[in-house]
C-alpha cells in the first residue's frame, strides 16, 4: 500500500510539473500565426514582420496561415477550437473580436474563447470627398448634409465592416442623414468614387488620390495631424473630440493559454514596437505601429471598451448583415 502511494505522489509531482516545464521551453517547436483574411489585405503589412521577429528572437519559425472566410470568422473560430498552448496565435484587425460577433451567428465566444495578448498598430485614414460635392472642411460638409438630408451617399467595404461603422458613428455625432452605399470592398468603391458617381469614403487607400487632385480630404482619423497632409485637422481638431473608432490590429491565443506564455509573447512584442525600422516600412503603408505596449490588464479592458462602443453602435444605428 506504501508503495502505491509513493507512486501516486510521484506520478501527481510529475503532472504538476509537465506544465512548468513546457512554460519554460516555450517554444519548442513551429508556431501557427492565423491571418483571418486573404493574402496581400493589410492584415499582411503587420502580421509578417511580427511573424519573422518572433522567429529570430525566440529560435522557432513562426509560420503564417491564411484562414479566410466570413468576414474573418472562419480564422478566429479556428484559432478558438485549437489547443490553448501556445502554438496558434491569430493577427487581425478588431472585427472578428468585436465586431462579427455581435452581427452575426459565430462558431466562438470572443470572450470566453479567445484572449488578447497585445494590441500592435492601426490604420491612419481619412474622411474623402468627391470634389464635385463641392465642400473643403468638415464642417462645410457637416452643414451640406444638415442642408440636404439623404443627399450625400458614402460607400464603405461591406456592410458590417469596421469603415462602415466608423462612418455610422461619425452620422450619430454630427446628426446627419447620409446614404450609405456598400460594395464588395474598396476595390470596387474606388472607381465610382473618383468618377463623382458617389461622395465619400473612409480610408486609408484615398490619400495617394488626395494628392493627385482626384479627392478631398476633409479630416484624419488619428490622434495627430497627417505629415504628409500638415494642414488637414484631425477629427477632435474639426469638432469632435469624442470621436474615437481605430482600425487597430492585435495578436491573440486561445483562452486558457498559460499566462507564463501570453506574457513572454506579449513582451516580445513590445520589443517588436520599438523597432524604428518596421515603424518607418509601416508609415509608408498607412500605418501607425504604437511605440509602447500597453499592459496587458489595460488591453483587456480595452476590448471589453471597444466592444461595448460597437454593440450600442450597432444597435443604435440599426445595424444589420445578411
Amino acid at each position: 500500500m506504501k508503495s502505491f502511494w509513493r507512486f501516486c505522489q510521484v506520478a501527481l509531482a510529475l503532472i504538476c510539473t509537465v506544465p512548468a516545464w513546457a512554460q519554460g521551453d516555450y517554444p519548442n517547436r513551429p508556431v501557427r500565426v492565423i491571418i483571418p483574411y486573404p493574402p496581400g489585405a493589410g492584415t499582411d503589412l503587420i502580421a509578417r514582420p511580427v511573424a519573422e521577429q518572433l522567429s529570430r528572437a525566440l529560435g522557432q519559425q513562426y509560420v503564417v496561415e491564411h484562414r479566410s472566410g466570413a468576414g474573418g470568422a472562419l480564422g478566429a473560430e479556428a484559432l478558438a477550437k485549437s489547443p490553448p498552448d501556445g502554438y496558434t496565435l491569430m493577427i487581425t484587425p478588431q472585427a472578428p473580436i468585436v465586431v462579427l460577433p455581435y452581427l452575426r451567428k459565430v462558431g466562438y465566444d470572443p470572450v470566453k474563447d479567445i484572449i488578447p495578448i497585445a494590441r500592435m498598430s492601426e490604420v491612419v485614414t481619412g474622411i474623402v470627398v468627391h470634389p464635385s460635392l463641392g465642400v473643403r472642411t468638415l464642417q462645410e460638409y457637416v452643414a451640406l448634409a444638415r442642408q440636404k438630408p439623404g443627399y450625400i451617399t458614402y460607400v464603405s467595404g461591406g456592410a458590417g465592416t469596421i469603415t462602415h461603422l466608423r462612418a455610422e458613428l461619425f452620422k450619430l455625432m454630427a446628426g446627419i442623414d447620409v446614404l450609405h452605399i456598400p460594395y464588395r470592398g474598396n476595390g470596387e468603391a474606388i472607381p465610382d468614387l473618383l468618377a463623382g458617381n458617389v461622395h465619400t469614403m473612409i480610408e486609408a487607400v484615398v490619400f495617394p488620390h488626395v494628392k493627385a487632385g482626384k479627392l478631398v480630404l476633409l479630416a484624419i482619423l488619428d490622434n495627430e495631424r497627417h505629415p504628409d497632409f500638415p494642414d488637414t485637422p484631425t477629427m477632435k481638431e474639426a469638432g469632435f473630440p469624442e470621436y474615437d473608432l481605430p482600425i487597430w490590429f492585435g495578436t491573440y491565443a486561445p483562452a486558457g493559454t498559460p499566462r507564463p506564455i501570453i506574457e513572454r509573447l506579449h513582451n516580445e512584442i513590445a520589443r517588436i514596437q520599438e523597432d524604428d525600422a518596421l515603424r518607418a516600412k509601416l508609415a509608408v503603408a498607412g500605418m501607425r505601429l504604437y511605440r509602447k505596449a500597453e499592459p496587458l490588464n489595460a488591453l483587456n479592458a480595452y476590448v471589453v471598451q471597444q466592444t461595448k462602443v460597437l454593440t450600442e453602435l450597432i444597435e443604435k444605428a440599426n445595424i444589420k448583415v445578411d
